[in-house]
């Protein structure tokens, strides 16, 4: 019966209390009695002893001429919190049902009154979620693939102009050496390779389906030397592979702070005449770079090297022949 009541009593305090909404011995006796247990004062006065020696954080104070009692949550303080229920609604590869039950989880964490405040003040980020609730599932299932080293399976679709899903390779599953998962501009891919192609890609994990980890042990490759966990977030554009290649861009003073975001607080710039400035960056060379850079029009130059220089001019002439 000890116990069962201490258990219980972990559990009110967790989920009836805080700082600001401390429990007297009346008011926990009460909420014991509810769920069929009896204590006496002195039986709790031992309980919260039990739970100090476990490293339970049970305070406390004074509250006229009674006390009254709480735990502290020390996993997370509030704003934690709130970043994490933010970062939760922003995430499209979240679906929104299962944004909904993440939100909840960690709402509970803050304790039944800053629980509340926190689903209260959750701001609307208008995001677009992905209708794929078995991301997760994928995500876990993936993570075992390369825990393992074991080769991963899955089927792989587009939407066609109806919305409708369309596989890839006719339904037929990919079977990928997985490398790792990356989360990319509001994405998560898988990064892998193929036995028949020495070369890493990326998959969107929201659009995947029936993701199995087989028997096959992971086929061992060059390619793989060369990915960067820490630094392939920076140097490629929407998970684009390409060859990587040190571009210097000449760029007006203004874009600093874009430069900065894109390529880390480390990246040095070099002032120039005429309120510019160029920067050396290792870039994967791909459309969704060239992409980038015109984005900025007159404010972003790529200066070197000249065969980088040459294939943009020729993505812009075949963009022109549209038109």
């Amino acid at each position: 019966m000890a116990k069962e009541r201490i258990l219980k009593l972990i559990e009110i305090l967790k989920t009836k209390s805080d700082e600001s909404h401390p429990l007297t011995l009346s008011e926990i006796s009460e909420a014991l009695y509810s769920e069929g247990i009896e204590a006496e004062r002195k039986a709790l006065y031992d309980d919260f002893k039990v739970l100090a020696e476990n490293g339970y954080d049970v305070v406390k104070v004074r509250m006229g001429y009674s006390s009254g009692y709480y735990l502290v949550n020390s996993d997370f303080d509030v704003a934690e919190l709130k970043i994490l229920l933010d970062a939760v609604e922003a995430a499209r590869f979240i679906s929104a049902k299962k944004t909904d039950s993440l939100a909840e989880k960690i709402a509970r964490k803050a304790g039944p009154y800053k629980g509340e405040l926190l689903k209260r003040g959750v701001v609307c980020f208008d995001a677009v979620k992905h209708s794929n609730d078995k991301v997760f599932y994928s995500v876990d299932t993936l993570l075992d693939g390369i825990s393992l080293k074991k080769k991963v399976s899955f089927k792989y679709f587009d939407f066609d102009i109806n919305g409708k899903k369309v596989y890839r390779k006719g339904g037929a599953k990919y079977i990928l050496n997985p490398v790792a998962l990356v989360i990319s501009e509001d994405n998560y891919y898988l990064v892998a390779y193929s036995d028949n192609h020495d070369e890493l890609s990326s998959y969107r994990i929201d659009k995947t389906e029936d993701v199995t980890v087989t028997d096959e042990d992971i086929k061992p490759s060059e390619c793989v030397k060369s990915f960067n966990y820490n630094k392939h977030p920076r140097q490629s554009f929407s998970m684009f592979f390409g060859e990587s290649e040190k571009v210097t861009l000449r760029c007006d003073n203004s874009m600093s702070t874009i430069i900065v975001d894109r390529f880390g607080e480390k990246v040095k710039m070099t002032a120039c005449s005429d309120g510019k400035f160029d920067v050396t960056v290792n870039v994967q060379i791909s459309p969704t770079f060239f992409a980038w850079c015109a984005t900025f029009k007159n404010r972003l130059k790529i200066v070197s090297p000249a065969a980088v220089i040459d294939r943009f001019k020729e993505m812009l002439s075949d963009i022109l022949k549209q038109y």
